[in-house]
C-alpha cells in the first residue's frame, strides 16, 4: 500500500514568488558566471600561448628541462581546484544559510 506523496505545490510557489529567493538565485548565477568567466579566459590564454607561441612555451624553465608549458598547465590545474573550491565554500556558507532562513520564515 503506497502512501500519498506530500503536496509541496503550494511552498514551492511561495519560495518562488519571494524576492529573497529571487535574489538569492540571481546573486549565485552572477557568482557562478564571474567563475566561469575566469575559467574560460584561463584556459582560453593557455590555449592561445600554446597555438601562437610555441617558443615561449617551451622555454625551459631555470634551466631545468621543465617546459613553461608543464609549470603554466601544473598552474591552470591548480587554479580549478582552487576555484571548485571557492565556489563550494561561497554555496556551503551563504547560499545554504540564505536558503535556510528562507525555507524556515515561508513554513513557519
Amino acid at each position: 500500500m503506497s502512501t500519498p506523496a506530500p503536496d509541496h505545490s503550494a511552498l514551492e510557489a511561495r519560495i518562488a514568488a519571494d524576492p529573497r529567493y529571487a535574489a538569492l538565485v540571481r546573486d549565485r548565477q552572477r557568482f557562478s558566471w564571474l567563475l566561469t568567466a575566469i575559467t574560460v579566459a584561463v584556459y582560453s590564454g593557455f590555449i592561445s600561448l600554446i597555438a601562437f607561441d610555441k617558443p615561449l612555451m617551451a622555454r625551459p624553465i631555470g634551466g631545468g628541462t621543465v617546459s613553461l608549458a608543464v609549470v603554466l598547465g601544473a598552474a591552470m590545474l591548480i587554479g580549478t581546484v582552487a576555484i571548485c573550491a571557492v565556489y563550494v565554500r561561497r554555496a556551503n556558507g551563504e547560499y545554504d544559510a540564505r536558503l535556510a532562513d528562507l525555507l524556515t520564515s515561508l513554513r513557519s
